[in-house]
């Protein structure tokens, strides 16, 4: 398939479901019986705090905090062969940092005044609207119009051990809502599931929306494309207590972006990146015995196409273990892993190697936001632990560095807007080096009432090699207090 072809293919498919919608889940209730509406309203008020690396004499701002809140309103028509989702949401900053860049961002905050200009960045925009048909076909459901996507949560896993290693280890890592920014992302386009009972099929056709960091949020981009696929085999039917996936990600980008991410140092007129990523994904659990239980990841990506004129290629592979003691106080759960996505090794030659993480939801996999996993190397171990039914506590050690000396340290989500200086990842020199930093990271949640919850985070950062030369403080420290209500 060429790329012009694949172009028409997405966008005929999307400008055919524009005006739709999308549910809030990845994955689809069984059918009801009766019809019903639900209305909905959330609101998040959040207060973050930055003190990154301290710059050098003359450098920006590198210590702020900013105040934002984001109000959500929905509703949802179910009913036995149809379900429709619509929702409107509100976006407001106050005090962003005016003076927070020196060199690059520091810190969030820049990034959210970069994009808007102003320091009470705000916006009111439509999240979701889709339509899903029930039984197209028996067990074939088709959904179109604005919607969410996570790659690698196509499909919820009846295992309730695989599903908690999915949502935090497999999801979004290639294609995700990037949730956790204020503005967060949707996806116009077509999805189409196929579910039978050892396994299930999803494909879609999606452009993302502007958003994450883009006050214009909401908006569509239709220079950016996305076909997926995904097959998920249910644990058993493969290989025993184990989930098995394959997918397929083919991204197109001809954006009017003159950014160009990468170690060339080349410049660019628009974006021009053409690339299909082929990978597997294996989540295991063990049945629990003696108040224990462990549970197993293997990842594997590789990717091919060309990065604006170099042929690509790439490779990622994240390997992860964990060990839980049911029955004991807090039921404490240990895991641990290494990733390894691939950097470019010559920047002289005449080929791209950096893997590229395409639309992710990078903070689920960096909750410090400082780095993402492309020429990336994570060496962690995190302690779970639920003191209550209410209380949760998360601890987080991580060793970050670079696969190659010779390219690097990207930072970013993918794609936040349709045109403009900004591509949506970014890049600091690797000054030759490859350890980037440790981190330690901690977060509480803790549920006021089943509608109110409160939750907190404080990550820091000591920087390795990378980070010394362009800033003289070694420590990045990110928090933020949000309080959540829901009717």
């Amino acid at each position: 398939m060429t790329r012009h072809t694949m172009r028409r293919i997405v966008t005929a498919a999307v400008l055919l479901a524009a005006g739709g919608p999308a549910f809030a889940q990845s994955t689809a209730p069984p059918p009801a019986t009766q019809s019903s509406t639900t209305w909905s309203a959330r609101n998040w008020t959040r207060l973050e705090l930055w003190s990154f690396f301290e710059p050098s004499i003359g450098g920006g701002d590198h210590e702020y905090a900013y105040p934002a809140n984001r109000l959500q309103l929905g509703v949802r028509r179910v009913a036995r062969r149809y379900e429709l989702a619509a929702a409107m949401q509100y976006v407001q900053f106050g005090n962003l940092p005016d003076n927070a860049v020196g060199p690059g961002p520091l810190g969030l905050g820049a990034v959210y005044f970069a994009h808007a200009g102003r320091s009470d960045s705000r916006q009111v925009y439509l999240r979701y609207l889709n339509a899903r048909i029930n039984d197209v076909l028996p067990g074939v459901a088709v959904q179109v119009g604005r919607m969410p996507y996570s790659s690698g949560g196509e499909a919820a896993s009846a295992d309730p051990k695989i599903q908690a290693v999915k949502l935090q280890r497999v999801e979004a890592r290639l294609v995700g809502e990037f949730d956790w920014s204020l503005y967060q992302r949707g996806f116009d386009g077509i999805r189409v599931n196929v579910t039978r009972p050892a396994w299930s099929v999803t494909a879609a056709g999606l452009m993302p929306t502007q958003g994450g960091f883009e006050d214009a949020a909401g908006l569509m981009m239709p220079g950016v494309r996305v076909l997926a696929a995904n097959v998920s085999f249910r644990p058993g039917r493969v290989i025993p207590r184990t989930e098995w996936q394959l997918f397929a990600l083919h991204y197109d980008d001809d954006r009017d972006v003159s950014a160009r991410p990468d170690n060339s140092g080349r410049a660019a007129s628009r974006a021009d990146v053409a690339i299909t990523t082929l990978g597997t994904a294996a989540v295991a659990a063990s049945a629990p015995r003696d108040g224990r239980q462990w549970d197993g990841l293997l990842w594997i990506a590789a990717q091919a196409g060309s990065w604006y004129d170099e042929p690509h290629r790439a490779l990622s592979v994240a390997i992860e273990g964990g060990h839980q003691w049911m029955d004991a106080p807090g039921r404490p759960w240990l895991r641990g892993g290494y990733l390894h996505a691939s950097g470019d090794g010559d920047p002289g030659d005449a080929r791209h190697g950096t893997f590229f993480q395409m639309l992710p939801t990078v903070r689920r996999y960096a909750q410090t936001a400082s780095y993402s996993q492309m020429n990336h190397t994570d060496l962690f171990v995190q302690a779970i632990a639920r003191a209550t039914a209410s209380l949760g506590v998360r601890v987080d050690v991580h060793r970050v560095g670079l696969a190659s000396a010779r390219d690097a340290w990207y930072s970013g989500s993918g794609a936040t807007q349709a045109r403009g200086a900004t591509f949506g990842f970014s890049t600091r020199p690797s000054h030759g080096a490859r350890h980037l930093g440790t981190t330690l990271e901690g977060s509480v949640d803790y549920a006021l009432t089943p509608r109110w919850s409160v939750n907190a985070f404080l990550g820091m950062v000591r920087g390795g090699p990378v980070v010394r030369p362009a800033f003289p403080g070694r420590t990045l420290t990110f928090g933020y207090l949000e309080n959540v209500v829901q009717f």
